[in-house]
């Protein structure tokens, strides 16, 4: 009886011959890349430099949000099956939540000043890719869905943007009260009580020893 790593093994040597031979430059495969690329291009011309490093934590926040996702909803109860994958990895990588959802929660980020806008335009970009791309992507042949549905996809990748946001907050707010408390240990840090200076020697216990 083959074991638990015996049959990973042939499963993922299964996969990746499929990959080669059907989905490796189908006409799905290559729009998933070009619809990728599109993403990224209007990322990188609208991505406000300053606040990078801010904005790449929210992303990489929401994808790893995503990729515990998937591997649940895929791998323990099947809710999808991709057909096309433009790398042989399960769950597949540059689909739709777990690189271009991210891209947008960023860029929504970026634009927001408060929950009630960043509310509207993740809300705005998860109906664009849930009932918008992901038909597109089922009619093209890329994935199916089992026992799952365009709204419930919706709810699920919203509800991802609002996740990443809190805990983006809840990061920042944290790095500030450390800053606060250091430039607080810093100022007072220097202060120093001054050094008390011996009393002068009484006169009588002056001219006493001089003598």
């Amino acid at each position: 009886m083959p074991t638990l790593y015996e049959t990973s093994r042939l499963l993922a040597s299964q996969s990746y011959q499929q990959w080669v031979s059907t989905e490796l430059f189908s006409f799905g495969w290559f729009f998933t890349l070009g619809v990728l690329a599109i993403i990224y291009v209007i990322w990188l011309k609208l991505v406000d430099t300053n606040r990078l490093s801010q904005l790449l934590l929210m992303g990489s926040l929401s994808a790893i949000g995503f990729v515990i996702g998937e591997l649940a909803l895929i791998e323990l109860f099947g809710v999808a099956e991709y057909k096309i994958r433009p790398i042989p990895f399960i769950p597949p990588l540059f689909i739709i939540s777990i690189t271009k959802a991210p891209v947008l929660f960023m860029l929504a980020q970026q634009y927001s000043t408060s929950w009630k806008i960043y509310a509207l335009w993740a809300a705005a970009g998860s109906a664009v890719l849930s009932f918008v791309l992901f038909p597109l992507y089922s009619l093209i042949g890329i994935f199916q869905l089992h026992n799952w549905s365009y709204f419930y996809q919706f709810i699920y990748m919203f509800t991802n943007g609002l996740v990443a946001r809190g805990l983006l907050l809840l990061v920042l707010s944290l790095e500030q009260g450390y800053s606060f408390r250091s430039g607080l240990n810093q100022v007072f840090g220097g202060l120093q009580p001054a050094a008390a200076k011996p009393l002068a020697m009484d006169k009588n216990e002056k001219t006493d020893s001089e003598q």
